[in-house]
């Protein structure tokens, strides 16, 4: 299996998991002591069940990032596509699905340098897997050439779907004849 190098790297991962969610967590006992402690008082209940509905809303929004970043990884197995999801796998036959290359821009990240292309996998009876091909939580830095060849070659071996042969192209030359 070729692991496919999109969404956050694995050093962001260990900063938010390792670092950033205990933070969180300690500033929501603190906070919601602090809720709590208004919410139970006869003066000002308001402010403390705003205070706590507030900390709910700020940790929603943490896990659903967090499960955003944890469904956006992919995988080949030989022809399969494989995308992570919360619970469980799924896979897209890349023999049977229909490839597609699209050009969008990144929502929820920090790239702001405008579209960035990404493939679009559709298969009969499952929503379809959108892969960047330049990552926008990687600065758009193209996938490293091994990775598209491969999804070259597992897209069409005999590199005649337009798709595949653009992949292969980008994966043998990534800088265009630059260097």
């Amino acid at each position: 299996m070729i692991r496919l190098h999109v969404g956050m790297p694995r050093s962001m991962r260990v900063v938010w998991l390792g670092c950033l969610v205990p933070l969180i967590a300690l500033a929501n006992l603190m906070l919601g002591a602090l809720g709590w402690m208004f919410l139970t008082s006869s003066e000002v209940p308001g402010v403390g069940a705003f205070f706590l509905l507030m900390l709910l809303l700020i940790d929603v929004l943490v896990v659903l990032t967090l499960a955003l970043q944890y469904r956006n990884a992919y995988w080949l197995d030989g022809r399969v596509l494989v995308r992570r999801l919360l619970f469980g796998r799924r896979t897209y036959d890349l023999r049977a699905a229909h490839v597609a290359a699209e050009t969008a821009t990144p929502v929820w990240t920090n790239w702001r340098g405008g579209v960035l292309p990404r493939l679009v996998v559709r298969a009969p009876g499952t929503a379809p897997a959108r892969i960047w091909l330049r990552d926008p939580s990687r600065g758009g830095a193209l996938l490293p050439p091994d990775q598209l060849a491969a999804l070259a070659r597992a897209i069409d071996p005999d590199l005649r779907h337009p798709v595949a042969r653009r992949l292969w192209e980008l994966a043998s030359d990534p800088l265009r004849g630059v260097v």
